[in-house]
């Protein structure tokens, strides 16, 4: 049978392990600041429909981009933006010697094929994009892309990939709390890079 003095040092022993413990969930060990943490990269996944049958250096080759055809209305409040944003991400990713932009992307598939073979292309680069879902809050987002590589002189697709990446907030925890807020999902902007960069990985190849 315990001591009453014992019992009063298993008490104080025990209420200060209870704050230690206290103090422990509130260090970075067991919670997360939610302005400390960085978002991280999406993670696409690619569909590749056609790819040539060895390998081609794009590297070498001059090519002419059609402006980015989008769903809807989001193509005259996003069009030329997300157009500049994954030429040049192709352009630092050095998969063509040249990337041209023609002016527009209204004019039929022949003249423009016409236009690319007169001027000196090797290839005509098309994109387009379904419709995008904003991230929200907690909501998660999505964007994809459908790219073609078309080869001007022979007149077919050397590559045809379909990109897509979810934009998914990550929760932050506390070990009494739970559920902390949210940090932001990606942007459909850092969306759009990863999956160019991924495809031009998977062309390079």
């Amino acid at each position: 049978m315990m001591s009453r003095p014992f019992k009063s040092v298993l008490a104080f022993v025990l209420l200060n392990s209870a704050s230690l413990l206290l103090l422990g969930c509130s260090s970075a060990f067991f919670s997360t600041d939610i302005n400390n943490r960085q978002v991280k990269m999406p993670v696409p996944k690619l569909n590749v429909v056609v790819m040539p049958r060895q390998h081609v250096n794009l590297d070498e080759s001059k090519a002419l981009m059609i402006p980015v055809f989008m769903a809807g209305a989001q193509e005259q409040h996003w069009g030329q933006s997300v157009t500049n944003l994954i030429r040049s991400i192709l352009l630092q990713e050095g998969l063509f010697h040249t990337l041209e932009l023609f002016p527009t992307n209204n004019p039929g598939d022949q003249e423009i094929s016409k236009e690319a073979k007169d001027r000196g292309f090797d290839y005509l680069v098309e994109v387009s994009m379904p419709p995008v879902i904003e991230p929200a809050g907690d909501s998660q987002g999505w964007v994809a892309i459908h790219i073609k590589i078309i080869d001007v002189n022979k007149g077919y697709s050397l590559w045809r990939i379909y990109g897509e990446t979810q934009l998914i907030p990550q929760p932050t925890f506390h070990c009494l709390m739970g559920e902390r807020a949210f940090v932001p999902a990606p942007s459909v902007g850092q969306g759009i890079v990863s999956i160019t960069r991924r495809i031009a990985m998977v062309m390079r190849q």
